[in-house]
């Protein structure tokens, strides 16, 4: 029996090597999933975006960018006239920016010629171009942040006139999630705390937990860490939560951290950091780096004090597997299933975040256990191997229910 093939749509290209967790996950399922079955892979690109990786497109069967048009200037100014009107008629305005036509137009193109029995659109906003591949393929949504709930967590947090503004984005988001599911075969969430969120807007539409896995390194990490002693958090700084978690750590946590550990660094890494974070004694922004790994390999501890959000956050799982300490929220470590004191610190407020850095910081040898456990742990519970089994499992069940008639 011929393997069904799969149109892959990304809202930008997957990398191997990327800054943005949710790229390289991407990434890695889709070249797990190329090399047992046909996958054609349709990506976003916007401006400053680095291309398809190269190894997707040697194991794909076909891989396509198509470029986002910028949005600055007149014709930006028209287009944001544009997502104000969506978002008050149910469309947020991430989903209305990342409405690119001759997107749509590949999308048709690739559905017409190349015949694909599934569709797998990665990331809520790219639902919105289900349809171009007519009624076919069955179509996955893979859900990696739930959009309603992230943006009321957001709204909540808002004061004066962006509490209304983010109002409006949780009501589109609401809207838009509930149209997206409905049009979809199958919802896969990354935790169960997602899927739960999740199952109340899907209607009939089944939501099935089937979480990252993670690129285990050869080799692991330094565990206590190279130079003065240093904390490091990971991100791309547009996603709002890693945002406020670097902002959380530079304005509330470090400070408690520097009051006992004088010679203490952060370093805050990854493209489109906030204005606020330059300066103060310590405090090293990076901005984007060609390779994360160097800065991995030196950092002492590894915190993740993030409060928003939904999702995996692949920058703690790849902590652990590194062989690193850890500090994060329990937010930070949803859906890996490691343990407070086993394999990583969990603290909620920043107080009791910075006491559990002072102490790994203070204490070389209980710090090494702790990545030493945490990276055992990481090479039996995180790999690859049971995520592509469970997606395998799911487009085979689609695959024998036979094209979608409506």
């Amino acid at each position: 029996m011929t393997a069904a093939r799969v149109l892959v749509l990304t809202p930008f290209p997957p990398r191997l090597d990327a800054t943005h967790g949710g790229s390289r996950a991407i990434a890695e399922l889709v070249e797990r999933v190329a090399h047992r079955r046909p996958v054609a892979l349709l990506a976003i690109r916007s401006s400053g975006d680095p291309p398809i990786d190269p190894r997707l497109v040697a194991t794909c069967a076909l891989a396509r960018e198509i470029a986002r048009p910028d949005d600055t200037g007149a014709v930006g100014r028209g287009a944001d006239v544009r997502v104000a009107a969506r978002l008050l008629s149910g469309t947020p305005m991430w989903v209305s920016r990342w409405r690119v036509p001759a997107f749509a137009r590949a999308v048709r193109q690739v559905a017409r010629e190349w015949r694909p029995e599934l569709i797998q659109a990665e990331y809520h906003l790219m639902a919105q171009y289900f349809d171009a591949a007519g009624i076919g393929p069955r179509r996955i949504l893979r859900q990696l942040e739930p959009g309603a709930a992230s943006a009321a967590d957001r709204a909540a947090r808002r004061r004066g006139p962006a509490r209304l503004l983010g109002a409006l984005e949780e009501r589109a988001w609401r809207t838009y999630e509930r149209r997206a599911m409905a049009a979809s075969d199958t919802v896969v969430a990354l935790t169960e705390r997602d899927r739960s969120t999740l199952a109340p807007l899907a209607g009939k539409t089944p939501v099935v937990c089937i979480p990252l896995g993670i690129a285990i390194p050869e080799r692991a990490a330094d565990p206590l860490g190279a130079g003065p002693p240093n904390l490091l958090f990971v991100g791309n700084y547009i996603h709002p939560p890693n945002a406020d978690a670097a902002e959380r750590l530079v304005h509330e946590i470090f400070p408690l951290v520097r009051r006992r550990v004088p010679d203490a660094e952060l370093r805050i890494v990854g493209p489109n950091p906030p204005r606020d974070l330059d300066g103060g004694p310590g405090v090293v922004v990076t901005g984007e780096v060609p390779d994360v790994r160097p800065y991995l390999e030196s950092a002492t501890v590894v915190v993740a004090p993030l409060r928003l959000g939904g999702g995996m956050r692949v920058k703690v799982a790849e902590a652990l597997a590194a062989g690193k300490a850890v500090v994060a929220t329990s937010l930070a470590a949803e859906g890996l299933g490691a343990s407070h004191g086993g394999q990583l610190l969990l603290a909620e407020q920043s107080e009791p975040i910075a006491d559990s850095i002072v102490e790994l910081l203070l204490d070389p040898g209980r710090r090494g256990a702790l990545a030493g456990r945490a990276r055992a742990w990481a090479v039996e519970r995180l790999a690859w191997d049971a995520p592509a089994a469970a997606f395998e499992r799911l487009y085979e069940s689609l695959a024998a229910a036979g094209p979608r008639s409506a």
